[in-house]
């Protein structure tokens, strides 16, 4: 019996081991990552929802790149302290056969490295993402989530703001934004959706990862859906106006998970007493998967 237990458990070693041997290269057309910014500032708080996209070709010191653009950005803020921009995000190139990402930021021609896939535990992060920190992020754990149908490496980098590298996707923290180390009340930027080829992929295949753009766009300040109390308790209830077809309720955290799920199409109370408390952003969708309306909740 202890012969069978040690082969089961070999097996599941092996399999786990396999889920992440194969290299998952970095798109390199047809992608769209979805974020979150928010920054708390003297004259209010910035709330904004924007996708970067590769957006073709272009060829710099006789090298070709591919362009990241940000065609629309959702504002859902109060004051003047708005961040995120439109337009052209820089360029990047990728080194398949050494696992690694080249970026050129706008207005520049210098080529820096962006993320090097080959690190292991204790490897102080190095390249564009590391120009901001006063201390380089150190890699604090190596592990694998699920990304469609498949197994990818995962880098934990910097557990201040839970800021994560994932083969094939990129920062979590906004891709290309640099890291703020640990400073305090730095912005927060969350990956919430991850498509490519037009299928969603992270968090999971069934969210809607649509690219932001000012067509699907909805209104901010709309009092079709309420949530109270804010900040929760514990519990918070969410209630409709009048009748939207909607269909389901989406607690996501602040790293693009899904944390609470609920199926409805009428008022609903939501019990999240089991979460850490923090900021998690509210999602509603509609019967055509649409999502109608975005609220950040705070728990105690």
């Amino acid at each position: 019996m202890r012969k069978f237990l040690l082969f089961c458990a070999t097996l599941l070693t092996i399999f786990a081991n396999g889920q992440t041997s194969v290299y998952h290269h970095f798109p390199d057309s047809n992608a769209v990552w979805n974020f979150n910014f928010i920054l708390y500032c003297m004259y209010g708080t910035a709330n904004q929802d924007y996708s970067i996209m590769i957006s073709g070709d272009t060829l710099i010191n006789s090298q070709t790149y591919h362009k990241l653009t940000t065609p629309f950005v959702q504002s859902f803020s109060t004051g003047t302290c708005d961040e995120i921009l439109t337009g052209y995000k820089g360029a990047i190139r990728q080194d398949t056969t050494n696992r690694k990402v080249f970026y050129i930021p706008p207005n520049n021609l210098t080529e820096q490295l962006l993320y090097d896939f080959n690190m292991q535990v204790g490897d102080t992060v190095q390249g564009y993402i590391e120009g901001y920190a006063y201390e380089p992020d150190i890699v604090q754990s190596i592990d694998s989530v699920l990304v469609g149908n498949n197994y990818r490496k995962r880098w934990n980098i910097n557990t201040c703001y839970n800021i994560h590298f994932i083969e094939g996707i990129g920062s979590t923290y906004g891709l290309i934004q640099q890291s703020p180390g640990c400073i305090t009340d730095h912005a927060d930027y969350s990956i919430t959706c991850f498509q490519q080829n037009g299928q969603s992929l992270h968090p999971d295949t069934t969210s809607n990862c649509q690219l932001i753009t000012s067509v699907n766009t909805f209104n901010p300040t709309s009092n079709q859906v309420k949530v109270f109390p804010n900040p929760s308790n514990g519990f918070f209830t969410v209630d409709f106006d009048q009748p939207l077809n909607i269909t389901e309720i989406q607690v996501i955290d602040m790293l693009g998970n899904i944390v609470n799920r609920q199926k409805t199409n009428n008022k609903k109370t939501i019990n999240i007493d089991n979460l850490l408390g923090g900021t998690y952003i509210l999602t509603v969708f509609d019967k055509d998967n649409k999502i109608i309306n975005r609220i950040i909740i705070s728990s105690p």
